[in-house]
């Protein structure tokens, strides 16, 4: 131990704080020690406090159920009338003796009746009547027969008359001779075809002139519904169509007039079938019908007509002309049987021909197809007839001066308009009136009277709102 130098008198000791202290760092006995003190301390003190709060938990909670039992106990039963249904009620009095005594047991609590609910007052109406009041009015009513009746049975119908439905507008129609009429469609759909082909069905093994009617038209009706059907139907409606004519061309003797108008029908349904091809298949089609020098009858040669005529419009130039030479060749063997018809075909191949040139051969072409007129119409104003020369004056028309055009134009209307008498070519005739009118009002000092166009144009749209009425 050291000792202070004389003259200097010793420094009293002073006590430093726990965190002042000097550690000795390589000690271990005095860094150690206070850390495992502390620790203990610590835990001691959770312990103490998770305990207290345990405690009061429990406490709680014993309390509050203790609490609830009481109030569940002070709480009266709810009133029940069970009671009042447990025995019948039996009637008191003399004859029935006492009443049983009620069960043992507490008595119910059963709330007090109103005196009024319990005993109301009787209901005292009075009706009195008023001064707006209707009298009564005393019906007496009809026997009514209740006893089955036998109905008269209906009137037959005639094929013809059950062909057009009535009170609705007729899409399909017939001109021609009665005894070989053609078909003739109307508008773009299709509801009458399938009323049509029910009934035509029906006869077709009936005997007579309805039973010939209905052989005679179901095959120009399958192949005029086939635009208006799917691809496949439409192939099968044309090939029943064929087989029909096959089969009735078969039935008719050598001798019989029949065949010509068959062989004819036979020709218009192959060509129906060859419409639908294309390209060289079309062609090759068309070279299988074999040749108009094998038939020599006037319905045969009028077949042949259409064959060619349809044959030059899928052709070009040289080749259709070449086709039309011959369909005119046909023209002229038809005119030993039927002089009108053959000028009348005559005329659709002349205009056909102009279609294909231009300038002053085309109206040369026309002039000869007008020309023939009173020859086609010498055998009766057909409307179809009246349409073909109305359509080459108008064609006429857009060739000449204006002086003769208006002359021309006025011969064109008179014709459209005489075939629009027809219902069948009513809306065919409109359209051409309008073309020819607008036609007209072009020319150079041809100014109309009044709108006539515009009137035009609004009946030719009621005349098609007709055939829209129905499914399209």
């Amino acid at each position: 131990m050291e000792t202070a130098p004389d003259g200097i008198a010793p420094a009293p000791s002073v006590a430093l704080p726990p965190s002042l202290a000097p550690v000795k760092r390589h000690d271990e006995r005095t860094v150690g020690a206070a850390a495992p003190a502390r620790g203990y301390r610590d835990l001691a003190q959770g312990v103490a406090a998770t305990s207290v709060a345990a405690v009061a938990l429990t406490v709680a909670l014993l309390a509050w159920r203790r609490h609830k039992r009481r109030r569940l106990a002070a709480t009266p039963s709810p009133v029940s009338i069970a009671a009042r249904f447990a025995e019948p009620v039996l009637p008191q009095g003399p004859a029935h003796g006492p009443a049983p005594a009620p069960p043992p047991g507490p008595e119910p609590l059963v709330p007090p009746e109103d005196p009024a609910m319990a005993n109301p007052p009787a209901a005292d109406w009075t009706y009195q009547r008023t001064a707006f009041e209707a009298p009564s009015v005393q019906l007496t009513l009809e026997p009514v027969d209740l006893l089955p009746r036998q109905r008269a049975a209906p009137l037959p119908r005639g094929l013809l008359e059950r062909l057009h439905s009535p009170g609705e507008t007729a899409t399909l129609y017939l001109s021609g001779t009665r005894d070989h009429p053609t078909l003739r469609h109307v508008g773009l759909h299709r509801d009458d075809f399938a009323h049509w082909e029910n009934v035509l069905r029906e006869y077709l093994d009936a005997g007579g002139e309805e039973g010939h009617l209905a052989r005679w038209l179901l095959p120009m009706l399958l192949c005029q519904r086939a635009p208006y059907v799917g691809r496949r139907e439409a192939a099968a409606h044309i090939e029943e169509a064929i087989m029909l004519c096959d089969i009735a061309l078969d039935d008719a003797g050598a001798g019989d007039g029949e065949r010509p108008w068959w062989r004819a029908q036979q020709l218009r349904m192959q060509l129906a079938r060859i419409a639908r091809l294309s390209g060289a298949t079309r062609l090759l089609a068309l070279r299988d019908l074999g040749s108009d020098a094998d038939d020599h009858d006037a319905p045969a040669l009028d077949a042949w007509v259409d064959v060619h005529l349809a044959w030059s419009g899928w052709l070009m130039s040289v080749a259709a002309r070449a086709r039309l030479d011959i369909a005119d060749d046909v023209c002229a063997r038809l005119a030993v049987h039927d002089e009108p018809h053959a000028a009348r075909r005559r005329a659709e191949v002349m205009m056909r021909r102009a279609a294909l040139a231009k300038g002053e051969p085309r109206l040369a072409l026309l002039d000869h197809a007008h020309s023939l007129r009173d020859a086609a119409l010498a055998g009766g104003e057909d409307p179809a007839t009246l349409l073909l020369f109305a359509r080459c004056s108008h064609e006429r028309a857009t060739l000449l001066p204006p002086g003769d055009a208006a002359e021309a134009c006025a011969f064109a209307l008179a014709h459209a308009f005489a075939a629009g008498e027809h219902p069948a070519w009513r809306i065919e005739s409109l359209e051409l009136r309008l073309a020819i009118q607008l036609t007209h009002d072009a020319l150079p000092g041809q100014a109309a009277t009044g709108d006539v166009a515009t009137l035009l144009r609004r009946e030719l749209a009621d005349a098609r709102a007709l055939f829209r009425t129905r499914t399209a």
